[in-house]
């Protein structure tokens, strides 16, 4: 094995930038092809929340807006919002719920931030060991997240659609989920499909949790001084399934978890600032550095690997296309963000859009470039796992990230478990004997795959490669094309070729949404099962 150390920050921070040059933004600025009457601002009210909540961007934000896989805004927790017949006569608002463009982009970027960027380093490993791997993996991870920005604000578009179609209805009437969107424009009799994924989302977010808090916990152990059993991996995935993250999802409210969005911010900021020290030349784990005994107390497979395989086959970069489906997945949220956007219109939700992509696509980007330019091949599907167990700073970020992937757990779990009854159950009276039934099932399955599975990297891109691929590249095309078609045919939108040239685009992105997936999903079953095929 070559051990080797490069500039690691210079070469990331200039491949990053150079990179972010061919962000194509400008589309998402200019005004839409859709053809409609400009949207009007509402004052928003809130109703009590029912079953259908599964389907709302809102139900998945609460979710994913956690600590290392989102921060969480705990005022989320309220009953979902919708829009005041105010909307109708293009009052402006003044509801505390809504938000400035600040405050959504910085709400988007923790929506997507999450323990998914600590796997980006594994994914750019897939394709060589080589530093100018990063090259091709910071094309397509800023290719992948500029196609995420724009169907992100595509289901701005769509939303300012039936905003305006429905502006003489009831609040009722108006958009705040996507599966609302489905139900309008594809038919209630498949919306299942929605609820099924926003199920699969949070099954698959959950599993990865369990995989890192085993991993987390076992190095702390290892930290502590423990040994044999107390600092095996399998008995801390089930000692901390049965005393924290059972516990945690069978509770009723949430308001004591405030705390957690805090911390998971901290964690995340403070675990790129650690790892940004370590990747400096003649770092701790460089070879040459003889300050620390970091590299003495790890296995050969994590010590820094470089120029033993080189570049990869192509088919490799789909390992790391799955894991950006997911750095990047915020989409469920989308009508919400529209919806609760301060004098909304389809200009300023293309500023929200592109200042929140490229906040995401720049600090991840960072992240995988520092985290493979420490390690190279032989970064791991959780980067922290290659820090060494008496490292201070690595220890930090993993206590840091224990505590928050706990309380993460407990909103993840909630919409999981609500989501998993509406598929069920069909919105029949969910008993608290039920609701202790379905915890006890998917906890313990959970806690059964984390037990056979040791790589979170895996789980990520996985998800990614199925259900980002759907809900970034598919379903909002496929929403458009429904919309725009509909409304060609009763004569309420043009068909000119700057509207053709789009619908074909979107029938792209569905094919490259399929591609991805499929092609996506078995290159990174092929990648950690069956290494030596590639």
């Amino acid at each position: 094995m070559t051990i080797h150390r490069f500039p690691s920050c210079s070469i990331a921070l200039a491949i990053l930038l150079g990179t972010m040059g061919a962000t194509a933004s400008s589309f998402l600025m200019g005004q839409p092809t859709i053809v409609t009457t400009s949207p009007a601002s509402s004052s928003l009210v809130t109703t009590a929340p029912n079953v259908r909540d599964v389907h709302a961007g809102r139900a998945l934000r609460n979710a994913l807006n956690v600590p290392l896989r989102g921060g969480s805004q705990h005022r989320d927790l309220k009953p979902r919002v919708r829009a005041s017949p105010a909307a109708a006569d293009g009052e402006p608002s003044t509801s505390s719920n809504e938000q400035t463009i600040a405050t959504a982009t910085f709400n988007l970027i923790k929506g997507c931030m999450g323990a998914g960027v600590l796997s980006l380093p594994a994914g750019v490993a897939a394709m060589g060991d080589v530093p100018k791997a990063m090259i091709p993996a910071c094309a397509i991870f800023v290719t992948l997240g500029t196609i995420s920005a724009y169907t992100f604000h595509l289901i701005g578009r769509i939303v300012q659609v039936a905003n305006s179609e429905s502006s003489g209805s009831s609040s009722e009437a108006k958009v705040t989920s996507l599966g609302q969107l489905w139900d309008k424009e594809i038919g209630p009799s498949t919306s299942w499909l929605i609820t099924l994924a926003c199920f699969l989302v949070c099954y698959g977010t959950c599993l990865a949790y369990s995989i890192v808090l085993g991993d987390t916990f076992r190095s702390l152990a290892e930290s502590a001084g423990l040994k044999g059993m107390l600092a095996s991996r399998e008995a801390n995935v089930a000692v901390i399934s049965l005393f924290g993250v059972y516990p945690l999802c069978t509770l009723k409210s949430l308001a004591a978890l405030k705390p957690v969005s805090i911390i998971g911010n901290i964690g995340l900021l403070t675990t790129a600032l650690v790892m940004t020290i370590r990747a400096l030349p003649g770092g701790a784990y460089s070879a040459a550095s003889s300050a620390t005994n970091y590299l003495a107390t790890l296995p050969l497979t994590l010590h820094p690997s470089f120029g033993v395989i080189g570049l990869r086959k192509l088919s490799s970069t789909l390992v790391l296309s799955s894991m950006a489906a997911t750095a990047f997945l915020v989409h469920m949220a989308g009508p919400e963000f529209y919806q609760t956007l301060e004098k909304r219109s389809i200009k300023r939700f293309g500023v929200l859009s592109t200042l929140g992509f490229s906040s995401v696509l720049a600090l991840s980007a960072y992240m995988m470039c520092v985290g493979f330019l420490t390690f190279g091949g032989s970064c791991k599907g959780m980067i922290l796992n290659n820090y060494s167990t008496l490292d201070p700073g690595a220890t930090l970020c993993r206590f840091l990230m224990g505590i928050a992937l706990l309380g993460s757990y407990a909103f993840i779990g909630n919409v999981m478990k609500s989501s998993f009854n509406q598929l069920i159950y069909k919105g029949k009276e969910i008993t608290d004997e039920i609701q202790k039934k379905t915890t006890q099932a998917l906890v313990g399955t959970i806690t059964a795959l984390a037990l056979v599975l040791n790589d979170a990297g895996f789980v990520v891109s996985f998800t990614g490669a199925l259900l980002g691929s759907a809900l970034i590249y598919i379903i909002p095309p496929l929403l458009f094309l429904k919309s725009t078609k509909r409304r060609i045919d009763n004569g309420s939108l043009a068909s000119t070729s700057t509207l053709k040239i789009e619908r074909f685009w979107n029938r792209f992105l569905i094919v490259l949404g399929v591609f991805l997936a499929l092609a996506g999903g078995s290159m990174t079953v092929v990648n950690s099962f069956f290494p030596h095929l590639l």
